[in-house]
């Protein structure tokens, strides 16, 4: 099964991320977590595009913070600056709203420097400042 395949299958991910559609199980968020640890980010950069907004934000900070970092900088401008605005933990509050406690701990706010260096980055990218 394809990253993309698994990704969209996974029940974390089912219509369940629409606001008022409950939440995710936190078992299933678990288990996405730890493939995510291990998935290969070029095949998940590969994949990203296909994925709707609110998947890509609850994606993402279900990944470590260096990985996430990795992927980062593995897409495109767009995809980085869509990121780089729903920095915040609560861009995902239709989630989180009212989830029980296993469920919101499983979700990663970066810290603060990583937020700096997605800015820095989309600098760069822009050609606003040298490398």
């Amino acid at each position: 099964m394809s990253d993309a395949a698994i990704l969209y299958n996974s029940p974390m991910c089912a219509n369940r991320t629409e606001p008022g559609a409950g939440h995710p199980d936190p078992q299933a968020v678990g288990t996405l977590r730890a493939w995510l640890a291990g998935a290969d980010l070029a095949a998940l950069a590969r994949s990203w595009p296909r994925l709707d907004s609110l998947r890509k934000l609850l994606l993402f900070k279900l990944l470590a913070a260096p990985r996430a970092m990795e992927l980062y900088g593995r897409l495109t401008f767009r995809e980085k600056y869509f990121l780089f605005c729903g920095f915040p933990i609560n861009a995902i509050a239709p989630v989180l709203e009212d989830a029980p406690p296993a469920l919101r701990r499983a979700f990663v706010q970066l810290p603060a420097k990583f937020g700096v260096l997605m800015w820095r980055d989309l600098l760069r990218e822009a050609g606003r400042v040298s490398a």
